[in-house]
This record gives C-alpha cells, structure tokens and sequence, in this order.
C-alpha cells in the first residue's frame, strides 16, 4: 500500500512529505520515492492482496497515475491532485496496472471534473468526478460501490486498497492489488499530528498496532468503512507506514451532495 501526494501543504517542511519528484506525474509509477532525502529507514508496509470490483486504475496514456473508485456505471471518483491534461484512460475488473487479466474492461474519460473549491496548496476539497466515454458492464468483476451516508466513526476499522508502494522510502510495487484495515483516527488528535493542516473536509486513518498504510500510488483510491465509500487517499508523511501518523483522506461525507448532482446534471 502506498500515498502520492502531489504537493504538501506549503507551511511544513517540504522533506517530510511525498511527491518531491522529478516525474511529470508526482503521484504515479517510476518516480522517486516519498521521503527518500529525508529518512534512512526502511517501512514494511503491512497488507494483503485483494480482489475488490470498484477498484480503478487511472492511466494517462500507457503510464499509471492514481487509484480510483467506480461510484456509478459511467463514473469513477478519485482524487483532484490526480488530474491530468487531456483524456485519461479507466481500466476496471483487471489485477493491475501491469496485469490487465481477461476480466478486464477499459474506459476513456468524456469528462473531468474536479471540486470547483479544491485547494492544492492545503489539499482541501482533494477530489475529482471522472464521467466515462461508455458505461461499464456490470458483473462479478466490475460493480460500483456506494457512498456512505454518514460521517466516520472515531475508532471505526475501515479498508485501504490499490497499488502503490508496498516499502517506504524504496518504493516497491506490487503487482496485484493490495487491502490493508486501518481504524479511523479522531479529528482532535490528527489536529494533534498534523498541526494547521487537518480541515472538517478531512478524516485521518491509520494503524497504531502495526504499519497498515496508504503510500506512494494510492492516491485516489478509495477508504472503505461498512462496504460504502468513506473516504479518498489524499495526503501523509514522507514515510508510509509510521504508526504514530495516520494517512488523511478526503472526507467524502462532506460532499455527497455534490456528487450526485454533479453527476446528475451531467
């Protein structure tokens, strides 16, 4: 499991946090590592392979950049700082990125459409609507999931999944996608962790028994609490996998209204 985090919040120390990258795509495959300058310690990223049908891959081109979340038959939900110009191509159903399998069906975007209030500088407001070009057929493999109708649970164990890096600084990825539990954190004491940082529109999950995290190439995907969407990989550490500092996801039971009419008028 991994987070990519396109750019930190602007007032910590930029070492500390992922997507220093040389990579056009800070978030996606084959760029340097979170935190490499910053630490010499190696993080086991602790999770399991899985099989989940609203997983989706975002690709720009033939190049993986963000996990995403198949909410409807024609719309996948991810992160804004995963945007990027042009078409993106929606690969569902499949193992992985490099690993399509014969289950697999691919998509291209018709349209892009971020929160109008996203703030990349605080990742504020961290997530995207993408509509499909064509509706996905639904089956075993391939099925939305959908979203929660309430706000997290402090202590609430929850689901991380995609395919980012499975250590933390080298950066290995897997090739199947990978599950995780995390326990959602409370809003005081991820305050707490990351001070100036954390808004309402953000909820912190993490493992404090072991090093169960999102990390680099996860951005986008999806948090899952009760079999509903709860959240979206947004932003954390340098270093995946610390015990003391959570993962912070977009708190998505702050926008579901958004959502469906966004998705509704279009």
């Amino acid at each position: 499991m991994g987070v990519s985090l396109g750019v930190f919040p602007p007032h910590l120390n930029p070492d500390a946090w992922c997507g220093v990258t040389s990579s056009p795509w800070p978030w996606g495959w084959g760029g340097n590592a979170c935190g490499v300058s910053s630490r010499n310690v190696l993080w086991v990223i602790e999770g399991t392979s899985c099989d989940l049908p609203w997983q989706a891959a975002l690709f720009k081109g033939d190049k993986f950049i963000c996990g995403g979340t198949l909410v409807a038959r024609n719309w996948v939900l991810t992160a804004a700082h995963c945007h990027v110009p042009g078409f993106i191509n929606v690969r569902l159903g499949g193992r992985g990125p490099k690993d399509p399998g014969i289950s697999e069906q691919r998509r291209l975007s018709a349209k892009v459409i971020s929160y109008p209030r996203y703030d990349p500088a605080t990742k504020d407001g961290d997530l995207m609507l993408v509509k499909l070009l064509q509706p996905v057929h639904i089956n075993e493999r391939v099925k939305p999931l959908p979203l929660a109708s309430h706000c997290p649970v402090p202590g609430k164990t929850c689901q991380i999944s995609g395919w980012g890096s499975t250590t933390s600084p080298e950066g290995m990825k897997p090739v199947d996608l990978h599950c995780a539990k995390v326990t959602i954190v409370s809003e005081e004491q991820c305050r707490r962790i990351y001070p100036g940082s954390i808004t309402p529109n953000m909820v912190c999950a993490g493992e404090p028994r072991n090093r169960a995290d999102s990390c680099q190439g996860d951005s986008g995907g999806p948090l899952v609490c009760d079999g509903r969407l709860q959240g979206i990989v947004s932003w954390g550490p340098g270093v995946c996998g610390d015990p003391q500092k959570p993962g912070v996801y977009v708190n998505l039971c702050k926008y579901t209204r958004w959502i469906q009419e966004t998705m509704r008028r279009n």
